[in-house]
């Protein structure tokens, strides 16, 4: 079966992370054969091995380029493609007819969030409400994405994002890497995250802040870029600035998430919900214990009181508590740290992820088939 992956761009994120290892996971089968078609090309991408998948750009010109129809199409029909999946609304909007068109099954991948509030006026909401009723099965990385987008049950299916181990093997040298960045007290409290409005890095600053003023003894690391960081950055009084570090965009960042103490996670619930988050799985992997917003499809990640805390949205307070506990209670640190490593190697493999979607796509494919050999409607493909 021919599969077309249609995503905006294959860039540094998580959800392009997530594509790449699954076109990985898929390569070994030879029913399989994959193409990535994208709308536009950054200069720092993943890129497509040849041998997991043929890449096909499709640039657009601007956001309303009505020839990206034709050219998805022509490129569709041309290949003989059996199944469109989808990995954005933009690019599901774009997916949905032409898949109809040409007789292809549409995995629609829109959802990769869990916002708490959404209403019609939200574009991503719109644009995934448009989509729906032309999608065969909508996909996303969390059973509490679902139920935000309100997708009907027997449209919807969730598959989780699936950690590759390699990523935690060779890692640098924690001493070295600590003389790299000048730090020098024994725990790190850290965050890795976009500077963008869906993250709380203002109740992580003010966190960190408090916990300053109570002890010497921690550096508190926020990793990520964005238009927020300047601001963020200046909010930070000049006297804690020395153990308040921001380090910006790193290709390293398993290797310093490995020097946490404690991962943390501050989300803005109200204008945004995680969906599965890939730094807190990272985090996880590594053995270390967490601490984050409780919404979204994060309950489902983090255990709460087993593999670390879920906190209230915009609530300092009892974020600074549940740091100060895993601070002050190693024992309890180290047992979130073994049960959420533990959890990761089983409910988020990439096995299980890549399985999950190579079930879908055959059950997609021999029924998408068995409609054109009887000229019929296919029914959805969601088992009971």
């Amino acid at each position: 079966m021919r599969i077309l992956h249609f995503t905006e761009c294959i860039g540094r994120g998580g959800k392009e992370r997530q594509l790449v290892e699954l076109l990985r996971g898929l390569s070994p089968h030879r029913d399989i054969e994959s193409f990535v078609a994208v709308t536009y090309e950054e200069n720092n991408q993943f890129e497509i091995d040849s041998e997991h998948a043929q890449y096909v750009p499709l640039i657009r010109k601007g956001r309303r380029d009505l020839r990206l129809f034709k050219s998805l199409y022509d490129l569709t029909s041309s290949l003989k493609i059996d199944i469109v999946h989808s990995w954005g609304s933009i690019c599901s909007v774009y997916a949905a007819p032409v898949a109809k068109l040409c007789g292809a099954a549409f995995v629609n991948g829109f959802v990769r969030d869990a916002p708490s509030h959404l209403t019609l006026w939200n574009k991503d909401y719109l644009m995934g409400k448009l989509t729906i009723p032309f999608s065969d099965i909508v996909v996303a990385n969390s059973r509490a994405g679902l139920a935000a987008y309100h997708i009907p049950e027997r449209k919807g299916l969730s598959i989780y994002n699936g950690f590759n181990p390699e990523r935690v093997l060779n890692l640098t040298d924690g001493a070295e890497l600590r003389s790299t960045l000048g730090i020098t007290t024994p725990h790190i409290v850290g965050m890795v995250a976009n500077f963008r409005p869906g993250k709380d890095y203002a109740t992580f600053v003010e966190m960190a802040c408090r916990i300053c003023r109570l002890r010497d003894d921690v550096t508190f690391l926020a990793v990520g870029t964005g238009e927020m960081l300047p601001r963020v950055r200046d909010s930070v009084p000049p006297e804690h600035s020395s153990r308040i570090r921001f380090l910006g965009q790193r290709k390293d960042i398993e290797s310093i998430a490995n020097l946490f103490t404690v991962g943390v996670l501050a989300t803005n619930s109200r204008l945004h919900g995680e969906g599965i988050s890939n730094a807190i799985t990272e985090c996880m992997a590594l053995g270390k214990p967490i601490v984050a917003t409780s919404d979204g499809g994060t309950p489902e990640l983090v255990l709460d009181g087993q593999t670390g805390f879920l906190v209230p949205s915009h609530d300092a307070g009892v974020l600074t508590d549940r740091v100060l506990r895993l601070l002050n209670d190693r024992a309890l640190a180290n047992q979130f740290g073994i049960e959420g490593r533990r959890r990761v190697e089983t409910a988020f493999t990439l096995d299980a992820m890549c399985n999950a979607y190579l079930s879908l796509y055959r059950r997609m494919a021999h029924r998408t088939a068995r409609t054109r050999w009887q000229g019929g409607v296919t029914n959805d493909v969601v088992d009971n």
